[in-house]
């Protein structure tokens, strides 16, 4: 057999010394022995390699036009009946694609925007949420696509966005992902889970060349953090770490420069071909140093296979159907070039004869011998070779799995481990973002002290009893405001928790019992501090037991309105929907709490709002803790008669009025009688605690219910959503693009004047004078490790009718010095001067400036 570290299959290529050099040849590659040793641990004790291959045969996807897609309005969103009377209008995306890539194997799907490539790649990464329609057969090794389900964690799609929670570090977010995929034997040379996990998580730092960025933040368009190049390094980890056996790469090589996305590619072909992976990429202008590492070719087209072969057969096949590749040019580009009439060159003596269209390119596919050689591949999943592979996967899979998770779960780390690692990850987001949490905390104390002095020293007689239940009701109300952020933080959260329920990493249930264990501390000293002086500075009871029955209302109130709003924004598809359904409720939650509108007071056919609002049993247990046993004497205009002459010693006659409960003749009430007038009593304490708690359980449960159904970014389709009043409208202005067009561009001599055009062009544009120039441009900011420089006399000018272009590797600080340019920077410190014309710049240099 074969070594598996040299590919005898490879372009060989002279050198210098005319010795045979092969592209792909892994052996001499710094990152081999690291992969070597990863496959002899995994490979102890009787350890097999998890080889699958992905097969797919007359696979058709439809999806929902964007012509369908509308934004309802205010009358139309009630509008029930009119909009699903029609079937919407579906479109083709991909049509009759098939291919096999074996484990070992790397494929590389080209395409121009819009060809179908990432559907392509969703389809066979097992993502089907949000396609119309799927036909046709996928196979992983000899899983079908239903099979394959319960081993998602093994099938990984790294998308094209970054998506992260960004107050994390880097090291911690390749830690969190490294701990969840620890296997459940762990080889004999490791002692514990932490060592294995921290040995991956260095060789993956290592293998892209980012350790130095392990405590920096990951950051994103509001937090400082790693450069775009190095962020997307982090995702392409963050799906290593998964230690998968078919990997899907949407565009990774985007945002990094030529030598890193050379240097990831090679670690991708080194670690298919000693891994045994089954790698399928799609990627955008890549160099002839990325495009000789894959084995085969698939070119898509307006969601036609309009080529599939082996690499080195693409470029003579388009060369022999009359299209001119250029020796220097890039053979991907020429590749999907071909379809593109402004780009392509034709051949000499081809003018007349070459194919055209998109069908016409379909059809001479057809008619290739390269097709049935690559067709007869399609029945590899009924092949000895995958039946053996498909056995030793299950079998190995189910060695990695902890031993009490049920046998179907797709996840491989024990579930306390799980709910573990995940309450880690959110305090060290808490303290990645210790600003937010520090001035949610002051601002909870400042809130305190003026609700305190709004409160202050209220009497113990009837002229206090208002102010005392508008102090009790506060001390529900301020938690309950602030617990209304968790319907948008549940919308930050969703795309990150999406990613790696998609990736096994954890069950979602454990990401919420993570947010419930870290919600404890938090809420114990927010409750503490605020209750505290809230409580002394109104005057209410100066007993213990008064006050820790305050206190632990207050508490479990502010537990369980968080999690009714994170359960609301975990039950809504969109923020549009959450924030009309959080609106209400609050505004409902404190109607009808009890004090605003007593319980006698309200209408009988909204009297089932207080029934299911759990700030009315917190209300009415606060009222019965602080008012029960007391004797409420009568005062001033709630006495009556009232003045001279009149008192409760000489027999006046006086009695409460204005009082609710108050008995008539009376002139004081006892707390149980002001009670009773609001049907609060206090036997029901302790009921409602328990009720509160149930309430508690109850949204926590349904968090879980719903969080499990969270739709990762992209499922579901993405498009222009259109006004649904001006739905009659869009099918008049819908005409087919250029591109979609299968003619070739119009010559320069049929009619029209480019000259005059030009004219036309210069005529519209605004004529820019002014030169823009730096100088000395320097800049700081600070770091937990002291001051980092990331500019350093930075220097240069642009002048009007002039392009310049910065140009350096990941993290030389390209974007940086765009943003100090544009103005954009509000941390750190600037030196340098920053000139237009010479002169500093206005006031509106940030109007007058574009920046994308």
């Amino acid at each position: 057999m074969a070594d598996p570290i040299v590919n005898s299959s490879a372009e060989q290529s002279d050198d210098e010394s005319g010795q045979k050099t092969d592209p792909r040849d892994i052996s001499q590659w710094p990152i081999t022995p690291d992969i070597l040793q990863i496959r002899q641990r995994n490979e102890t004790n009787g350890g097999k390699s998890k080889k699958l291959g992905v097969t797919w045969q007359n696979l058709t996807v439809k999806g929902i036009s964007s012509d369908a897609l509308y934004n309802e309005n205010v009358l139309s969103q009630f509008n029930l009946f009119g909009k699903g009377s029609k079937s919407p209008p579906l479109k083709t995306i991909i049509d009759n694609s098939s291919g096999c890539v074996k484990p070992g194997e790397m494929l590389l799907v080209l395409g121009n925007p819009g060809a179908g490539c990432t559907t392509l790649l969703s389809v066979l990464s097992n993502h089907r949420n949000g396609f119309a329609e799927i036909t046709g057969d996928v196979s992983f090794g000899s899983l079908t696509s239903q099979e394959a389900k319960q081993y998602r964690g093994q099938i990984i799609m790294n998308t094209e966005e970054e998506i992260f929670f960004p107050a994390l570090s880097v090291g911690d977010t390749i830690d969190f992902a490294t701990r969840l995929k620890v296997p459940f034997h762990l080889p004999p040379d490791i002692k514990n889970e932490e060592e294995y996990a921290q040995i991956y998580k260095e060789f993956l730092l290592e293998s892209l060349g980012i350790t130095h960025t392990k405590g920096t933040k990951v950051g994103d368009e509001f937090i400082r953090g790693v450069s775009g190049g190095e962020r997307k390094r982090v995702s392409i980890l963050e799906c290593l770490a998964t230690r998968g056996s078919v990997f899907s790469w949407d565009n990774s090589t985007r945002g990094l420069d030529a030598s890193t996305a050379l240097d990831w590619t090679k670690a991708m072909r080194a670690m298919t071909d000693i891994l045994g992976l089954t790698t399928i990429a799609s990627l955008y202008q890549a160099g002839n140093g990325i495009y000789e590492q894959f084995d085969k070719i698939l070119i898509l087209d307006n969601g036609k296979q309009i080529f599939y072969g082996p690499r080195d057969e693409a470029v003579p096949y388009m060369e022999d159907l009359g299209f001119l590749c250029d020796p220097a040019a890039n053979k991907s580009d020429f590749l999907t070039s071909v379809s593109v009439p402004a780009v392509r060159t034709i051949a000499p003596d081809f003018e007349d004869r070459f194919p055209r269209s998109t069908e016409e390119l379909l059809a001479a596919y057809n008619n290739s011998s390269i097709k049935p050689r690559m067709m007869a591949e399609l029945d590899y999943p009924n092949s000895p070779e995958a039946q053996q592979n498909t056995a030793d996967f299950k079998e190995q899979e189910a060695h990695d799995k902890h031993k009490n998770l049920p046998k179907k779960a797709a996840e491989s780390a024990g579930y306390f481990h799980q709910v573990q690692t995940a309450t880690i990850r959110q305090f060290q987001m808490l303290w990645g973002d210790k600003q937010t949490l520090f001035i949610k905390q002051a601002s909870t104390i400042v809130q305190a002290l003026i609700g305190g002095s709004l409160f202050y020293n209220a009497p113990d007689n009837t002229a206090g009893l208002f102010i005392k239940g508008g102090s009790l009701f506060f001390s529900l109300l301020y938690p309950t405001f602030i617990a209304l952020a968790e319907v948008t933080d549940s919308f930050v959260g969703r795309p990150v928790l999406a990613k790696h329920r998609d990736f096994a990493l954890h069950h979602p249930s454990a990401f919420v019992f993570a947010q419930v264990i870290t919600d404890i501390p938090i809420m114990l000293f927010q409750i503490s501090h605020f209750g505290i002086v809230l409580y002394f500075m109104t005057g209410f009871q100066y007993t213990a037991q008064a006050f820790f029955i305050f206190w632990l209302i207050n508490l479990i109130s502010a537990l369980a309105m968080t999690q009714l709003f994170r359960f609301i924004g975990a039950a809504f598809p969109n923020f549009d929907a959450a924030t009309k359904a959080s609106g209400f409720t609050i505004v409902a939650a404190f109607t009808y709490a009890g004090y605003m509108i007593p319980k006698p007071d309200m209408h009988p056919w909204f009297v089932w709002f207080f029934w299911i609002d759990p700030m009315a049993y917190a209300f009415e247990a606060l009222l019965a803790n602080e008012f029960h046993d007391q004797v409420i004497p009568c005062v001033g205009p709630f006495l009556v008669p009232n003045g001279e002459g009149y008192s409760p010693e000489t027999g006046g006659g006086q009695a409460c009025t204005g009082v609710r409960g108050a008995p008539p003749g009376a002139t004081s009430v006892t707390g149980d009688q002001y009670l009773a007038s609001m049907s609060f009593s206090h036997s029901n304490l302790w009921r409602n605690f328990g009720i509160l708690c149930a309430w508690y359980v109850f949204f926590v449960a349904m968090t879980v219910f719903f969080t499990s159904r969270w739709k990762q970014v992209g499922e579901g389709g993405r498009g222009l959503l259109i006004p649904r009043e001006k739905q009659k409208k869009v099918p008049k202005a819908v005409v087919a693009d250029e591109e979609s067009q299968a003619v070739e561009k119009p010559s320069e001599n049929s009619g029209s004047d480019p000259e005059k055009s030009d004219a036309i062009i210069d005529n519209q544009l605004v004529n820019n004078t002014s030169i823009f120039t730096w100088k000395n441009l320097t800049y700081t900011v600070k770091t937990p490790h002291g001051d980092r420089l990331l500019l350093d006399n930075v220097q240069g000018f642009v002048k009007p009718g002039t392009l310049g272009a910065l140009m350096g590797s990941s993290g030389a600080g390209k974007t940086t010095l765009l943003d100090v340019l544009a103005q954009r920077k509000t941390d750190g410190t600037i030196h340098g001067s920053v000139l237009v014309d010479g002169r500093p710049l206005p006031v509106s240099f940030q109007r007058s400036a574009g920046y994308v």
